[in-house]
């Protein structure tokens, strides 16, 4: 669905009933159907507002299933804080234009976070890289005494993937040993690639599954020579912690969901985000177990 010049963030942001008449377009895209069975015909209306499946006879409303279910704000502060969260605005200082709590900004700001999580996660089941892929880790935390290096006291190790003129894909685990990154490449890379990594012994298997390129260290960073760099995966990971950055911390139970945030961003830079995730939250809740 395109966003016209009379239904832009900001015409919506002003209008409750311009932004629920938007986002129940968005939902059914001009054909109502049953969440329960996908029954398209004979959807009555009751009386209270909900509709009646004849299949089934499955009583929902209009964004029963979705994401958008529990939202409990009028919907054009729903469109306010979507539009301040596209801008990048954090949750802190968003509530600043409205009246509802901070924490109600926050849990707003999670719905949308776990809404772009999910999709990445449905993205990748049926998507693999191929080509020419960079990879690399990294770790993400502030700086905090104790043992530095890999197994530093409040630090998250990120592996990540990155196609060449495409898309990256992250991965928060536990540890870089070798097991654990060969399980997340061969899941989620096709064979036959060129992989482009650093001198790390965890990536020594890989001339078996494709053609493995060696990114040499030059003063403790990777050199960069022709086509034998790894600067995309590099400058995803200088793009995320910019973007982190400002959030001022986060908890480490919803770190997974920044992590995705910050890859969705990457990934769809070029695209109208609103839209994008206005659609995705309008969506069923998809079974990701």
């Amino acid at each position: 669905m395109n966003i016209s010049s009379k239904n832009s963030p900001i015409s919506l942001t002003n209008s409750c009933t311009k932004s629920r008449v938007y986002f129940r377009a968005t939902r059914w895209q001009g054909r109502r159907r049953c969440p329960k069975c996908s029954f398209e015909r004979k959807i009555y209306k009751l009386k209270d507002g909900r509709y009646k499946c004849k299949r089934c006879s499955f009583k929902f409303s209009e964004f029963t299933g979705t994401y958008l279910e529990k939202v409990e704000i009028p919907f054009n502060e729903l469109s306010h804080l979507l539009y301040l969260f596209v801008l990048g605005v954090p949750s802190y200082r968003a509530r600043n234009y409205f009246s509802i709590s901070l924490k109600t900004a926050q849990k707003m700001y999670n719905i949308f976070r776990q809404t772009i999580y999910d999709h990445c996660l449905e993205q990748m089941k049926s998507a693999s890289l191929s080509g020419e892929i960079e990879m690399d880790e990294t770790m993400f935390g502030g700086h905090k005494k104790g043992k530095p290096g890999w197994g530093a006291e409040g630090k998250q190790i990120v592996f990540g993937m990155y196609k060449r003129n495409g898309k990256v894909i992250t991965f928060p685990v536990s540890n870089r040993k070798k097991k654990t990154l060969e399980r997340l490449i061969t899941k989620h890379s096709k064979p036959g690639s060129i992989y482009y990594t650093d001198e790390y012994r965890g990536y020594s298997s890989l001339s078996i599954r494709g053609e493995h390129v060696v990114v040499k260290k030059k003063k403790g960073r990777p050199s960069t020579s022709g086509k034998r760099h790894i600067n995309g995966i590099e400058g995803f990971w200088s793009f995320a912690e910019n973007w982190m950055y400002k959030y001022r911390g986060m908890p480490k139970h919803h770190f997974h969901l920044y992590l995705k945030e910050t890859e969705f961003r990457f990934n769809y830079r070029e695209q109208d985000l609103f839209e994008f995730i206005a659609d995705l939250l309008t969506n069923l809740v998809p079974n990701l177990s």
